[in-house]
């Protein structure tokens, strides 16, 4: 698993200084930016030898995802670049997190089911912003 976690650190990084990089021209940004994200899932799901494919990327991203963190400021040309960089981050941090979390709760069976493993993550996923939302608003 750590030589996956690697990969999957080092995919994150590169994909945050693609968006920076591309952050510099206002509102064109956004969605670049976010086709960065969904291409990023797919990339990760690959290091984790998850069977998935870019309609599954994107569903996980729109669906899910895009709830975690703001896109707003990707928006503003100087501070866009940061936030772009930040945010593809967090993305694929926060993604990380739910595969390995399904990985470890799975057998060698189950992961070759395609549907499964996909409602799983997306389930993680959903557990994982409900709890965060929780945490936000204990913390009000």
């Amino acid at each position: 698993m750590d030589t996956r976690i690697e990969a999957a650190n080092t995919c994150i990084a590169i994909n945050s200084k693609q968006a920076a990089a591309i952050s510099f021209v206002p509102l064109v940004s956004v969605p670049l930016v976010h086709g960065i994200c969904v291409k990023m899932i797919v990339k990760l799901n690959k290091i984790f030898g998850i069977p998935t494919d870019n309609r599954f990327g994107s569903e996980i991203f729109n669906n899910i995802l895009t709830g975690i963190v703001m896109a707003p400021a990707m928006a503003m040309p100087i501070l866009g670049s940061a936030v772009s960089h930040i945010y593809v981050k967090s993305i694929g941090q926060y993604y990380i997190k739910a595969v390995v979390t399904v990985l470890n709760s799975v057998d060698k069976k189950e992961l070759e089911n395609r549907n499964l493993i996909a409602d799983k993550i997306k389930n993680e996923l959903e557990n994982m912003h409900r709890q965060r939302h929780i945490q936000r608003m204990t913390l009000q």
